[in-house]
């Protein structure tokens, strides 16, 4: 008699993982646990290695070493979005590591096509998608601490101008300081030096960041041809390209507005239907820059999609103008990455990239 297909879910922990197998039937062949180590989890599973059908975890900075180093072994696993897993997670009265386990095997075996599955990226650009992420990360850092310094000078009479650079800002809090010291006898040294200095630092190294990243995207053939649409720079090119990793996994690039949430939502009960506001699934630092790259275009270029956007606030807001525009322009950029051609602001004959 042939030994059942075994579906395997791992519940990852930052030390310690819950390993759970089942059959088709969805009973419970075994369980078990180990460090939060490949190999570990590769001495458990090796004797039934022939009899594995999927390996399904959560998406997580844990689980996405040991999903490369599992997949080189020769195990197929996926990965699911944590969100929507969660949801499959929590029909279950108790929330356990074993329970999570069992659940994650039972989401392989029979929900593997209702749940979104995480594209698991390269190395390369996993570490490019963190270093965008690290600098969207400092400079929020960055305005919470030059909010703070506005707002204590302001609370003692003062103004601080703005400045777009690191020496023009410093010179800015320290001319405004030595004002309020002379004039209202205010001493905001010893409150406001921690905070200019960490400022200072973390500017200072933005800086360094974003020449480090231009450098990238313009040695990068399809960030190069990003840049040349208007609007679209070194950041907004550089985290398409690390979002989408692989254009040709789209078979129409129309899709690729919904893959970062571009598009409405569809609500239909009855006799009713209704389209909603976008999405807001995927990546949403592509899709803010996306957004913003959107503004400028329809504000500032000429080309067939500005003209387009125009056209558009005859009859929607602003906001839906660019949300518009930022999904023609992520439709173009992966139009002209799978086609290896530069872009045109005015396409010959009237051709637009959008549903092939």
């Amino acid at each position: 008699m042939p030994r059942p297909t075994l579906w395997i879910g791992i519940d990852v922990g930052a030390d310690e993982v819950s390993l759970c197998a089942t059959d088709e039937r969805g009973a419970v062949v075994y369980q078990s646990g180990c460090v939060t180590k490949a190999k570990a989890i590769h001495e458990i599973l090796k004797r039934d290695k022939r009899r594995i059908k999927l390996i399904g975890m959560e998406s997580g900075s844990f689980g996405i070493p040991l999903t490369r180093s599992l997949r080189r072994l020769g195990y197929p696993v996926a990965v699911f979005e944590a969100r929507q897993a969660s949801k499959f997670l929590s029909i279950r009265r108790n929330k356990t590591d074993r329970g999570d386990a069992k659940g994650l095997a039972d989401l392989s075996r029979i929900g593997r096509g209702s749940v979104s599955e995480v594209r698991v990226k390269s190395p390369e650009c996993q570490r490019l998608r963190s270093t965008l992420i690290m600098r969207q990360k400092l400079v929020q850092l960055r305005v919470t601490m030059e909010g703070a310094l506005c707002s204590l000078i302001r609370l003692n009479g003062g103004k601080l101008k703005r400045s777009s650079t690191l020496v023009g800002f410093k010179r800015n809090v320290q001319a405004e300081i030595k004002r309020l010291q002379r004039i209202e006898k205010v001493d905001l040294r010893e409150d406001t030096e921690p905070l200019i200095a960490l400022s200072c630092a973390t500017r200072g190294y933005v800086d360094r960041l974003d020449k480090r990243l231009l450098r990238v995207a313009e040695e990068n053939p399809a960030c190069k041809r990003f840049m040349a649409i208007p609007g679209v720079g070194p950041l907004t090119a550089l985290s398409f390209y690390s979002s989408i990793e692989d254009p040709h996994r789209f078979r129409r690039n129309e899709d690729v507005g919904a893959f970062l949430g571009l598009v409405p939502t569809l609500h239909q009960s009855g006799q009713t239907a209704s389209r909603r506001r976008i999405s807001k699934a995927g990546d949403k630092l592509t899709r803010s820059l996306l957004s913003i790259a959107a503004q400028h275009h329809v504000q500032w270029a000429d080309t067939a999609i500005s003209s387009w956007g125009k056209k558009l606030s005859e009859r929607l807001k602003p906001r839906g103008v660019h949300i518009a525009v930022a999904r023609k322009l992520a439709v173009t950029m992966l139009a002209i990455w799978k086609a290896d051609v530069p872009y045109e602001a005015y396409p010959q004959n009237g051709v637009t990239f959008t549903d092939k």
